[in-house]
Order: C-alpha cells, then structure tokens, then sequence
C-alpha cells in the first residue's frame, strides 16, 4: 500500500514527518557533515511529479536468497523504504535512502532511479568520517548513471575509486548496488506493495 508523502503545487506541504519513517540515519558524531534531508531531495528531485508517495518492502525469502547471491553479501536489513514518485498512474522514478558503512562509520547516501531501474543520480545524504569524503565528487557520483540491477558495480573494475577514498568509494559501489537490486527483485518484478502502478 502507498503511502502519501507530499503532493506538487504552489506550497509544498508535507503529509508526514520524513524522519518518523525509517530513512537515513543522522548523523552520529559532532564531526559529521549532513549535506541534505530526505525532503530537499525528494522535493528537488521529483519537482516536476505530481506526488510522491513510499512504501516499505520486505523481499521474500527467495527474493532476499537472490539479492544476496547478486550482491555477494547478507542484506542488513530485512525491509527498505521506497520511494515513488508519480504524475497521474504513471511513475516518473524511484527513490532509495540507506546507509553503507565506511572506514568506521556509516556513509547515508541515496540513490534515483527512473521508471525502468535505470540509476539517475546518486548523492551523499551525510559523512560521518574524517577522510575519504571525495565520493562526494560528481566525477565519482556519475559514473552510477545509467546503471541497473545486472550492471556491474566492482570498484576498479566497472567504477573508478577516488584516491585517497578506496574504503568510502567501495562502500558506495556496494550501496548503490543493493539499491538497484531491491528495487529489481522487491518493485519492479515482485509489486510488492505497489499494487497496479504503472510506469508508462
């Protein structure tokens, strides 16, 4: 079932408080840099949508073995958020926030998607470490676009780490991947929750 978040117009009003329902987590150190809420980028990315609305999944047992396989590593979570943002029954794109953890800490980052799974923008929600903020670079963020679940995410490999950032860069690759492959399994083939949306 979707729930209303907020609706475009002349005011944006919010139906809800975002941080009521489980998004990135805030930052935990004095030290650590929030660079957006979940409302700025919900609002600044889907400005031209008529609503935006969420809805949690929870992969199934053989979607969750799947997503794992894919990964190459256990799900930390057992249910995500999801964001959808829709102009009439026609979704424009999709929205996930998570957290990967760094060095020490965890990186919140969220990641866009439009109608298809295709990566639109990727961006660092808060950075909690002293060091290896360059992921933040829209050289590094870019590299994400166009991307989907079957593309291939290898730091080196498919995505140039930031010098100086290996730890930070891997973390995001791993990351936006798991998004990708959420959205794949849980939305996009499984419905889960989302009943007759239509993407056309």
């Amino acid at each position: 079932m979707l729930n209303s978040i907020f609706k475009s117009g002349p005011v944006l009003a919010l139906a809800l408080s975002l941080l009521s329902i489980g998004t990135a987590a805030a930052p935990s150190l004095a030290s650590a840099q929030e660079y957006y809420t979940v409302r700025q980028l919900l609002a600044e990315q889907f400005k031209r949508s008529e609503r935006v609305s969420y809805v949690r999944v929870r992969p199934s047992g053989a979607q969750r073995a799947r997503i794992e396989r894919r990964l190459g590593r256990d799900l930390s979570k057992a249910d995500y958020t999801v964001y959808v943002a829709q102009t009439g029954e026609r979704v424009d794109g999709y929205a996930l926030f998570d957290d990967e953890l760094g060095q020490h800490e965890p990186i919140s980052f969220a990641t866009f998607f439009d109608a298809q799974g295709k990566v639109t923008r990727v961006e660092v929600v808060a950075y909690r470490e002293a060091y290896g903020d360059g992921v933040r670079a829209q050289r590094f963020r870019r590299q994400f676009v166009g991307k989907d679940a079957h593309s291939g995410f290898a730091p080196q490999a498919d995505i140039d780490a930031i010098s100086g950032a290996t730890i930070s860069s891997r973390a995001l690759c791993v990351g936006v991947q798991r998004a990708a492959l959420v959205l794949d399994e849980a939305v996009l083939h499984g419905r889960t929750g989302l009943g007759a949306l239509s993407s056309r």
